[in-house]
């Protein structure tokens, strides 16, 4: 019965769908471009007072409902993004005419006009004959498009339609340019491209017989080829199975086998995966410090994904996202991270995507009411690309004037109410209800357990971030504060869906790496940790012209950035026996950290030593912030972004660096040195040192977190207790003792460790180190230059260049058994042997400044 209903469905589907209109000449009408109802290179925009609004028609497929405008005309603009624009001569050799699909609400007579932008100004109308708009039925308008200047790049298609009186509400299903072929191809609507399998491309040829159809890629390869039987009419179908071709955009091409001269254009055909519901990645779970995939320590790279805090609220774009995730997975991205407006999963108090009145609160705030369906895709789309996503608030319902979730910022200091949604907002106090407060934490609260339930057990989830983004309120700052309210916002997940993951948030912009409930005492049930650390903003000093630079706060010197800034960042979680990964990072603050440099400079700079220096601080990921799409942030960087995914999402997914037992510990406590923008500034000697040494993982605890782990209170008889060290595994502990606890020492003491005691961290030398952790069996590598940094990882070497630049020997200690191989990125065998020997005789390399070499470790028999 399942089979003979989806048969009749895809049936009626084609008998509904558009075959090529005749045209004047001998020739059919074909599209070549589809403005409306999807089009990945522009949208829809408001004009003259008219705001269009996108709704779901009863199959499921997205409509442009244009209200009545009180007058006897109406504009419809379609504007292309900036970097979409196509030259005119492009846009003349493919489109001389269009095509316009609508319904009107009543009978009404129309005059269509179209002119086009092109470099900054409006073409003349050309004027299309006047025709009637049948109420209640799809009525079909040719149009006629005015000639274009020789020079000059499209911009946006402005569609005028006036009556003899005011027009009623009309709703548009498709809008094309295209023109005249002797042959015509015409493919489904996007809903149906998306959700059917296989799918009916239609067309139409003046003689019968056979035609070839055939799917090109952009490069021009073959992709497949397909014979059908043209019939008498010139009437052909073609059922095209989507699975059989690679996702993305293509071309088809069609011909009449027996007059070849017939031939359609090139249509474009954009190929979604197939989905199969119910069906998602396998679960990731928390093994102490690590994440397990079927058991084998896994980690990732990949972005945040901004669109659904932006503009998929105002137009929920199935095909923007389906290749936006395409490129993602062909980049190698494993995870991305999801912002939300919490206002779009609850748009009113107990209001979520499954009651009955939430389409009809986002159609008045103006919003796309298929939002989360889009979302709902996003999920299933993810794990179809063998990616998975994070979900997290970045922003609440508290401002009115938001325009991405329908308020107008025109509006704002103006007096004038604003419409967007803002439910903890107070309009008449005009005050919002800040982080902390009952109400806040509430809304988080039902949130987090709708979303719990609803994507339960789904494996294409990696997990949920707790509380919301980047805490730094007076209110959730406090260690108290911070810790009541992630708690409280985790339990509803946990109670919904046991085996979810849960990663925290820290204060202080998301970057504070001093409080204990962030870097060794998490909140209970709480998974691990996500912090927010970019490369501009570290623990060491900012410069003396900082004060000149857009972020005065981001402007730090550039040497001691990249040679041990973010090592000391991380330092202080390298004990922490949880999951840990940088949710923000990249090139963000690069204009006053580099401003001596472009955009295209520094941020290749910039990417990968955040990419290196997570990885090398044992966590198990790293996410890049951007903006994703945007044509000045995002886009010319897409190069870059695509090199260091395929270069470091490998190295993440084999596993992060064993941080499980080193042979060093640091011992401090944070206030040795005041510290400064949330961050512990006392460690970064401490982080130096190590890496100038080549010890690799090494653990640091404050003193507190020393007495927690280590301190043991065992009975010595009836009511008598006695204090013991205990779990303290390591060869040496290097201890700095400004305001230590001095229980701390005793502790210390009584584990009879080795241990170098010193009054100031930063007056410790690498010599007087080396020496006495040489003295306690710590190999410590002296031939390796300290301006190269070694990372060892579970199937891979990476040598990062810290400072300085050229050719030079390091030195791994690799530990494989057996022999192996090392493989560069180009695919060359540059060693092999055993582990003794690559410790013996060395690898040379070759880096500039802050750039990396990859070796991969195979084994060999």
């Amino acid at each position: 019965m399942h089979r003979l209903r989806l048969a009749l469905f895809t049936a009626l589907i084609v008998l509904l769908a558009p075959l090529p209109r005749l045209a004047a000449g001998d020739g059919f009408y074909a599209p070549a471009r589809t403005l409306l109802p999807s089009a990945p290179d522009g949208m829809i925009s408001d004009y003259a007072g008219v705001s269009p609004r996108w709704e779901a028609a009863a199959d499921g497929a997205s409509r442009l409902v244009v209200p009545a405008p009180g007058r006897n005309e109406v504009n419809l603009v379609w504007t292309y993004w900036g970097h979409t624009r196509p030259e005119a001569a492009d846009w003349t050799a493919w489109a001389d005419q269009g095509e316009l699909r609508l319904r009107a609400g009543q009978t009404v007579t129309v005059r269509p006009s179209v002119s086009i932008k092109v470099a900054g100004d409006w073409t003349a109308f050309a004027e299309s004959p006047s025709a009637e708009l049948s109420a209640g039925r799809d009525n079909v308008l040719p149009l006629s498009l005015p000639p274009l200047p020789a020079a000059g790049q499209v911009e946006a298609v402005r569609l005028l339609l006036v009556a003899d009186e005011d027009l009623p509400e009309l709703v548009v299903s498709d809008w094309s340019v295209g023109g005249t072929r002797p042959m015509a191809l015409s493919v489904p609507g996007e809903e149906t491209l998306r959700t059917v399998n296989p799918v009916t491309v239609s067309g139409r040829v003046g003689a019968s017989g056979p035609v070839v159809v055939r799917a090109v890629a952009s490069d021009g390869r073959e992709l497949a080829r397909w014979t059908v039987q043209a019939a008498a009419d010139g009437r052909f179908e073609l059922p095209l199975d989507r699975s059989g071709l690679p996702a993305g955009l293509l071309r088809l091409q069609a011909a009449s086998v027996a007059r070849p001269e017939l031939r359609s254009g090139d249509v474009d055909l954009y190929v979604y995966p197939v989905i199969t519901p119910g069906r998602s990645l396998p679960p990731v779970v928390r093994d102490g410090r690590h994440l397990l995939v079927d058991g084998k320590p896994w980690g990732f790279a990949g972005f945040n994904y901004t669109r659904f805090s932006l503009g998929n609220a105002i137009r929920a774009d199935f095909r923007q996202l389906a290749e936006d995730f395409r490129v993602s997975a062909e980049w190698g991205v494993t995870v991305l991270r999801i912002p939300l407006h919490l206002g779009m999963i609850q748009p009113e108090p107990g209001v979520f995507p499954d009651h009955p009145r939430y389409a009809d609160i986002l159609r008045r705030h103006k919003l796309d009411p298929r939002f989360f369906e889009l979302l709902d895709y996003a999920v299933a789309l993810a794990g179809a690309h063998g990616m998975r996503l994070v979900l997290e608030w970045h922003e609440m319902p508290d401002d009115p004037y938001r325009y991405f979730v329908g308020g107008n910022e025109q509006d704002r200091g103006s007096g004038k109410p604003g419409n967007g949604i803002a439910w903890l907002y107070d309009a008449e106090t005009r005050s919002a209800v800040g982080p902390g407060e009952p109400r806040w934490v509430r809304a988080i609260v039902d949130t987090n357990r709708w979303m719990a339930r609803h994507f339960k057990g789904n494996g294409n989830i990696l997990g949920f971030e707790v509380p919301y983004n980047e805490p730094h309120s007076v209110a959730d700052s406090s260690e108290a504060a911070w810790r009541r309210i992630t708690a409280e916002t985790i339990r509803p997940i946990r109670a919904e869906d046991p085996a979810r993951l849960t990663f925290a948030m820290p204060p202080a912009w998301g970057h504070g790496n001093v409080m204990p409930s962030v870097t060794w005492q998490l909140p209970d049930e709480l998974d691990g940790m996500a912090p927010h650390y970019y490369l501009g903003n570290g623990p060491v000093p900012v410069r003396p012209d900082a004060s000149t630079r857009p972020e005065p706060w981001l402007a730090r010197d550039v040497a001691a950035t990249f040679d041990h800034s973010f090592a000391a960042v991380a330092l202080p979680h390298s004990a922490a026996p949880w999951p840990v990964w940088n949710g923000e990072s990249g090139e963000h603050g690069y204009q006053s950290l580099f401003p001596e440099l472009t955009q295209l400079q520094a941020a290749p700079l910039m990417i990968e030593a955040q990419l290196v220096q997570a990885y090398a601080a044992g966590m198990c990921g790293s996410l890049g912030w951007t903006l994703t799409g945007h044509e000045t942030i995002y886009e010319p960087l897409t190069g870059v972004y695509a090199e260091a995914m395929r270069r470091f999402a490998p190295v993440f997914t084999a596993g992060p660096v064993d941080y499980a037992r080193p042979q060093v510990l640091f011992v401090q406590n944070p206030a040795a040195v005041p510290g400064d923008n949330g961050l512990n500034q006392a460690c970064t000697p401490l982080a130096r040192l190590a890496l100038d040494l080549h010890l690799g993982p090494v653990h640091y605890m404050s003193d507190d977190q020393l007495l927690y782990n280590g301190l043991v209170q065992l009975s010595s008889g009836l009511e008598q207790v006695e204090s013991v060290a205990a779990g303290l595994h390591y060869k040496a502990v290097v201890v700095d003792t400004r305001n230590l606890d001095s229980r701390a020492l005793e502790l210390l003491a009584a584990s009879r460790l080795p241990v170098l005691k010193t009054a100031d961290a930063a007056a410790l030398t690498a010599d007087e180190l080396a020496g006495f952790l040489s003295r306690n069996g710590v190999e410590v590598d002296r031939r390796t230059p300290a301006a190269l940094q070694l990372i060892a990882g579970p199937r891979h070497l990476l040598v990062y260049r810290r400072s300085g630049d050229g050719a030079a020997k390091v030195y791994p200690n690799l530990g494989f058994e057996g022999r192996a191989a090392l493989v560069d990125e180009d695919g060359r065998e540059v060693f092999a042997g055993t582990a003794e020997a690559l410790r013996r005789d060395g690898l040379r390399v070759d880096l500039p400044k802050w750039r990396t070499a990859i070796f991969r470790i195979e084994p060999r028999s």
